[in-house]
């Protein structure tokens, strides 16, 4: 499991992060959402040892990450939000490049999983190259993916076929940072979502595909409840001429906390 507990970064007079804290869990997904400068870029910097925390915990399974970095990063396959490629190498010569590093054999399987076709890097285009550093970070089998920004710039079939490729793997905790609500719903079993530097809401995907608001049309008005005590009140005290229920998605919880 990834723990992370009151979490601070500041730069000088300013508070980038303040005390941010969550889990990941092993066969978990976690969205990690937000305006711009909400935190989410710098939350993952630490994660992936690039930046220190001013105060706060990370661990990996127990283990203090920031006393441990060269052991733990081993166990962490991490995409920047801008691919930081090689264009002169072939992806097989850059994915077996880094096989090497890690000490690990390069498995080709994963460029088929993935549709890469072996050819210069200079040659591909974002949504391909972004398909090579999602296979870069899978090289060593690491237990924890962490993504900025995975899904920036993509068209929607690559985004798509990303999507489901993340999803089909087992065993992995996996965190990503996205703008996009559309793949956070589809993917995440958990979403975390900032504001400020701070967490203002951390919870299930299916429990907020569970938060219905009742709809009720009576003689004198409309009445918008989730609370199904006072839905029975009206059923009971007025004339209702109609029901009807709308399902919250992430969308709307997500705008809905930005405009507090």
């Amino acid at each position: 499991m990834l723990k992370v507990e009151g979490l601070v970064k500041t730069y000088g007079d300013f508070t980038a992060l303040k005390g941010v804290s969550f889990r990941v869990r092993r066969g978990e997904i976690l969205g990690l959402i937000g305006e711009n400068g909400a935190g989410k870029s710098t939350t993952i910097r630490i994660l992936v040892g690039l930046i220190t925390p001013t105060s706060g915990v990370v661990e990996y399974d127990g283990v203090d990450f920031f006393s441990n970095l060269d052991e733990l990063k081993r166990r962490i396959g991490y995409v920047p939000e801008v691919d930081a490629l090689y264009d002169d190498m072939t992806a097989e010569e850059y994915l077996k490049f880094f096989a090497s590093l890690y000490g690990v054999k390069f498995k080709r399987e994963i460029m088929d999983k993935l549709g890469i076709p072996n050819k210069a890097i200079g040659e591909m285009s974002k949504g391909m190259k972004r398909k090579v550093s999602v296979a870069r970070s899978l090289i060593h089998n690491p237990d924890y993916l962490i993504y900025d920004e995975p899904f920036s710039g993509l068209d929607p079939m690559v985004s798509l076929t990303l999507a489901d490729f993340l999803k089909s793997l087992k065993n992995k905790a996996i965190l990503f940072s996205a703008h996009n609500l559309y793949y956070v719903e589809y993917l995440c079993d958990r979403v975390v979502i900032m504001k400020s530097g701070e967490v203002i809401y951390e919870g299930d995907v299916e429990e907020i595909r569970g938060l219905k608001t009742y709809v009720i049309k009576t003689e004198k008005g409309v009445v918008r409840t989730n609370d199904v005590s006072e839905l029975v009140d009206v059923l009971r005290n007025e004339k209702v001429l109609s029901i009807d229920v709308e399902v919250k998605r992430l969308e709307d919880l997500y705008f809905e906390l930005m405009r507090k």
